[in-house]
């Protein structure tokens, strides 16, 4: 089921993006033989919905406040503490390469303002064996995700 769940949960993001209603994408998914409980893939439609219409909501939070509930995304994934913050970072290796835009996440069990997630990130960014010859260019709190779980 986890590797079904996966490959649908992909799919979903881009249905929910392109206005596909949720019962034809059910539909479509049983045609193509990617189902698993329906209850649960309901579950995940309206999280993934959530998370479509919050995405990058922190960024428009003053960097001293913390996000307000309507505007965290609340789900029941499993993570390893009760928030997790989607963060856009800009970096380089080098003044004369190009610029690299990811995303990571920061997980913490309280809540964080804009600003702390910001700072989490510069003290993580050394630690992060990844990314310890690149410099930081600019780093924006994009998503706040807390779990129910």
């Amino acid at each position: 089921m986890a590797d079904t769940r996966s490959k649908v949960l992909v799919l979903m993001r881009a249905a929910i993006r392109k206005k596909q209603s949720r019962t034809s994408f059910l539909r479509d998914m049983k045609t193509q033989g990617l189902t698993y409980p329906q209850k649960i893939m309901v579950a995940d439609w309206l999280s993934i919905s959530e998370f479509v219409a919050k995405d990058g909501v922190l960024r428009h939070v003053r960097r001293d406040a913390y996000p307000r509930a309507k505007s965290i995304v609340t789900t029941d994934w499993a993570i390893s503490g009760e928030y997790m913050y989607k963060v856009k970072v800009t970096s380089r290796l080098r003044p004369d390469e190009p610029i690299t835009e990811r995303f990571v996440n920061i997980v913490s069990d309280s809540p964080m303002t804009p600003r702390m997630v910001e700072q989490a990130v510069v003290t993580k960014w050394a630690e992060w064996e990844d990314y310890t010859a690149e410099t930081l260019e600019e780093v924006t709190p994009w998503t706040a995700i807390r779990t129910t779980i």
